[in-house]
């Protein structure tokens, strides 16, 4: 059986402080994820989600690759279910890789050895990607006669016509031309690599998490709006973000020449009394 071990044990969950650290433990099948790494997975980003002392999760993989894509093994593939779509999107992938795009927290990926398949799809639904100068991505369904993967996030980074030649050619894409093309964020060293990556979610775990939030969320809306309802998505962030302190705590410090304090405590206006100018 491919589920060789406790699924728990595969997807592991660290919390320090407000950062919490998402690690694929299958290093010797490169992270390759099967039915039950993968809703352990859509457990992990949901426990990240209502743990509000949680304000950034880091993503990354144990050994020497990121991710190497769904297990092709006949015997687990379909565990959950036919490959139907509403099963896929409940139990396969693409709902982890949704879970995170919309998780109102920043997620920071460290990228190292291969993103391939699903795994190149994990890592574009991170917002921000750091990856080792060996790093490589692809999206390689069509050499597995597949053709489903990396269609949606793909194209909104390199543009319709490099996504069309790397879903259609199935190739590798090293890290020059992942630089070139946006995929990641930033190309470290192998032995800063996770150094540098946690100290911007460090400096990310001090900042406006509600803003963060309301960002990726009008981000991901504006995506598919004509430009009037894409403006009213990014007008509509600001006015939610006016229920949270920090868009209180922002413009007074500010005003006052400081550093500001955000806390990502939300003002409840049933009990909380209303002083806006305090």
């Amino acid at each position: 059986m491919v589920s060789e071990s406790n699924s728990a044990e595969r997807v592991r969950l660290d919390i320090d402080g407000h950062i919490a650290t998402v690690t694929l433990d299958r290093p010797n099948k490169l992270n390759a994820l099967y039915p039950e790494m993968i809703l352990r997975l859509v457990d992990v980003i949901e426990q990240v989600r209502r743990d509000n002392s949680v304000r950034v999760m880091v993503l990354r993989g144990e050994g020497r690759a990121f991710c190497a894509g769904d297990d092709l093994a006949p015997e687990d593939r379909f565990k959950y279910g036919p490959p139907d779509l509403q099963t896929r999107m409940r139990t396969g992938f693409p709902r982890a890789v949704v879970d995170m795009l919309t998780l109102r927290k920043p997620v920071v990926g460290i990228v190292q050895g291969y993103a391939v398949g699903a795994g190149l799809d994990l890592a574009l639904a991170c917002d921000f990607r750091f990856s080792d100068p060996e790093a490589k991505f692809g999206a390689v369904y069509v050499n597995r006669g597949l053709g489903g993967g990396s269609t949606y996030l793909l194209p909104r980074y390199v543009g319709l016509g490099r996504a069309t030649e790397m879903l259609l050619l199935g190739r590798f894409v090293e890290m020059e031309e992942a630089q070139r093309l946006g995929l990641v964020t930033e190309v470290v060293t192998k032995d800063k690599l996770e150094e540098r990556a946690f100290e911007l979610a460090h400096k990310l775990a001090k900042g406006p998490t509600q803003a963060y939030g309301a960002i990726k969320n009008a981000r991901n809306q504006g995506l598919g709006l004509d430009p009037v309802k894409g403006f009213e998505a990014q007008v509509l962030a600001n006015v939610e973000l006016m229920f949270h302190k920090d868009a209180r705590e922002g413009p007074r410090a500010f005003k006052e020449g400081r550093e500001p304090d955000f806390t990502a405590e939300w003002i409840d206006l049933q009990y909380d009394p209303l002083r806006p100018y305090e």
